[in-house]
């Protein structure tokens, strides 16, 4: 049947035309069918996937196109409609190839059109999408109107894409519904998959409907704000329950008052505790947010992850802003995430704060929010910043972010106290005696995962922006905090997608941008892609050689005033750059490449490629669960038990998602696996019963 595609160009009958469509597609349902167009597609069942075959007969052309693209779909790769045939009799269409979209290689035009030029306006070059994949359905008209399966090729030479990036693929695109919950987003685990849940369900109307208790892990303050909402407060704790229904290990906690009325809560969901334990280097924590009438601080943790995206560690409703509801929430938090201390925590400028931290976590670094110091200044300088709003911002950050050196920011902020007559001012001069832990030139040392912004808008910390505000209710908390979750993860997985299943265009012939391209998640080889195409103007000139280690001083050709100066260890390939970027964001500076380049070293060293950066952060996550049930005994052992088979059931649910048929395998093993565990313990309580039994029965005789 193959040959027969091809004998229509070698007999002369009809005339080929190329056409490359991959506009989405409308799916075509077979259930509407009837039912012996069903009975055909049903023996040629695999796996749940209903595979072409040669010979498969249509209705249409379009019956053909719509089922290649439902297969498509199914399986994990897009189409496009590449060429067809024209009978020459009457130039109806005879014969057409369906190809998948990565079929061919890109045309060298586009790599000329873009990042060439002024570097202003450059644009980046597209990712590249086709790899030469032979994979195809040709089908061909019959006399009696029908079209027939002439050409197949099944296999293709690159990855499937999984069933929860498949609505990415170009011909199975759909349009967005904002009503839809994101199914097939990130996983419950922030490893894998999940469907997302309805959280506020009807029924939950009264207090008694929520069957609310306190947990254990609880203290006292005076006052108990969220106990005065009534039906608004009921609302979120049903939010909580419901969350721990459909999630075994989201965890929650309350802190009430000495009357035992509600006060805060505290809530994380398990894909953000796994997350935390991938990406627990930096974490921001922040109460500028406020909610209802009351104007509750709403206090989320977040972190950054592999995308340099925002992911979510918890969040709290505050009853107020003491220390004291502070060490609450963080002794809180630090048991939901197991007792591990974060790298680093940046949080408000607030002296509670900073005391709660200090108290909490000892063995953090503690950074103040460029951010909020910022959107402090309205309230704190206000006759300056009203006069010269613009101009005083622009001096302000000019002297926190552009000064390389402790000596130039001490002469920049004197200049500008001076300029704007804010001597004497108790705010600024606070913030001076706190240089060292919020200026740039003080914290270039500390690593912050790109959550030091220099524009505060751009800041990755503003998860909750747009969607939360003062006019929330408590009531709406739960729908928002789930839409802003679902926007989250949904670019999560599109970042995902691009990453694995896209390639970026090489910029050199460098073998360190290939290896990049290979280990970075996209996000971040662009990052450093940038670098390694800034590398290519900048001079190196050796200035001290001990034998040991060698140093460079580095400059652009045309600012050759503004040097840089790199200390190398060529043997070790240890080095080590003035201007800190590495320490500072993670990723290796120009400086250090230009370096590298001019000392013969063509690969990046693997103690600079940073895990939480790469393709596999998430590779093995896990966390220590803690049960929602009780386990039978609160050992060590017990413990690490329960762990153990927690881990084990992630690992299922993430790779029986990656097919409809691995799902049924999944699901069938593990239902299976749960009849043989309760028939064991039944089993191990019925000997433990005859045991005691006999046991009795033995002292009894004794005594007898």
């Amino acid at each position: 049947m193959a040959d027969s595609y091809v004998a229509l160009e070698e007999e002369g009958d009809g005339c080929c035309v190329v056409e490359e469509n991959e506009n989405p597609m409308v799916l075509y349902d077979f259930r509407k069918e009837d039912e012996h167009l069903n009975l055909e597609f049903s023996q040629h069942v695999v796996g749940g996937v209903v595979e072409p075959t040669l010979d498969m007969e249509f209705i249409s052309e379009d019956d053909a196109r719509n089922f290649y693209n439902a297969y498509a779909k199914q399986t994990g790769f897009s189409i496009r409609v590449n060429s067809y045939y024209r009978s020459k009799k009457d130039n109806l269409i005879i014969s057409r190839e369906f190809c998948c979209s990565k079929e061919g290689f890109r045309r060298d035009k586009h790599s000329r059109k873009t990042d060439s030029g002024d570097d202003t306006k450059r644009r980046r070059a597209r990712p590249i999408t086709r790899e030469g994949c032979k994979a195809l359905m040709t089908v061909r008209k019959r006399e009696n109107g029908k079209w027939y399966v002439a050409k197949l090729e099944k296999n293709h030479n690159h990855e499937l894409v999984i069933p929860a990036m498949r609505h990415f693929l170009r011909s199975h695109k759909e349009e967005d519904d904002p009503k839809k919950s994101l199914n097939g987003t990130i996983g419950s685990m922030g490893v894998g998959l999940n469907a997302s849940v309805n959280v506020l369900p009807e029924d939950y109307n009264s207090f008694g409907k929520l069957g609310f208790a306190a947990q254990n892990n609880v203290n006292f303050i005076r006052r108990g704000r969220l106990s005065n909402f009534g039906v608004d407060a009921q609302s979120l704790l049903a939010f909580v329950k419901v969350m721990q229904t459909s999630d075994p290990a989201f965890y929650y906690a309350i802190q009430v008052d000495d009357e035992d009325r509600l006060s805060s809560v505290f809530w994380v969901d398990t894909r953000s505790r796994i997350a935390y334990n991938c990406f627990s280097d930096v974490i921001s924590f922040e109460t500028t947010y406020q909610v209802n009438q009351y104007k509750m601080p709403f206090a989320p943790f977040i972190g950054v992850n592999h995308h340099r995206q925002s992911v979510l560690f918890g969040c709290a409703l505050l009853a107020d802003e003491t220390e004291s509801t502070f060490i609450w929430l963080f002794t809180t938090w630090l048991e939901a995430m197991s007792g591990r201390q974060p790298g680093l925590i940046m949080t408000d400028y607030d002296s509670a704060i900073s005391r709660a931290v200090e108290s909490v976590f000892p063995k953090s670094r503690h950074r103040y929010c460029k951010r909020h110091i910022l959107s402090k200044m309205p309230k704190e300088i206000g006759h300056v910043f009203s006069s010269l709003p613009k101009t005083f911002q622009v001096e302000f950050e000019k002297c926190i972010n552009n000064s390389e050196t402790p000596e130039e920011f001490e002469s920049a902020w004197q200049l500008l106290l001076d300029k704007c007559s804010l001597r004497g001012n108790e705010w600024l001069q606070s913030l001076y005696n706190d240089r060292k832990l919020w200026v740039s030139t003080y914290v270039r040392d500390t690593f912050f995962a790109g959550m030091y912004s220099i524009q505060p808008s751009k800041s990755v910390s503003s998860l909750f922006d747009g969607y939360v505000n003062a006019g929330t209710t408590l009531q709406d908390l739960a729908e928002q905090y789930e839409r802003a979750l679902d926007g989250r993860y949904e670019k999560e997985v599109r970042a995902e997608f691009e990453t694995f299943y896209t390639k970026p265009v090489l910029k050199t012939p460098l073998p360190m941008e290939k290896q990049a391209a290979e280990v970075y998640t996209r996000k971040l080889f662009l990052v450093f892609q940038d670098e390694i195409y800034e590398s290519l103007v900048l001079a190196v000139k050796s200035s001290l050689d001990d034998g040991l280690s060698k140093t460079f001083e580095v400059a652009r050709f045309d600012e050759e005033h503004k040097v840089y100066r790199v200390g190398i260890n060529i043997a070790d390939q240890i080095a080590s750059c003035s201007c800190k970027m590495f320490e500072f964001e993670g990723i290796l500076c120009r400086h250090v490449i230009a370096v590298f380049k001019a000392t013969n070293i063509f690969l990046l060293p693997q103690h600079y490629i940073l895990k939480r950066w790469t393709k596999n952060a998430k590779e093995g996550a896990k966390f220590d669960a803690l049960p929602s049930v009780e386990i039978h005994d609160n050992s060590l052992k017990g413990k690490k038990q329960y762990n153990l088979l927690y881990q084990e059931a992630i690992k299922c649910a993430e790779e029986g998602m990656a097919s409809d048929h691995s799902f049924n395998v999944a699901l069938n093993a593990l239902r299976e696996a749960r009849i043989k565990i309760v028939s064991a313990k039944k089993n191990a309580i019925n000997v433990q019963k005859l045991e005691t039994a006999s046991s009795t029965h033995y002292t009894d005789d004794k005594t007898t």
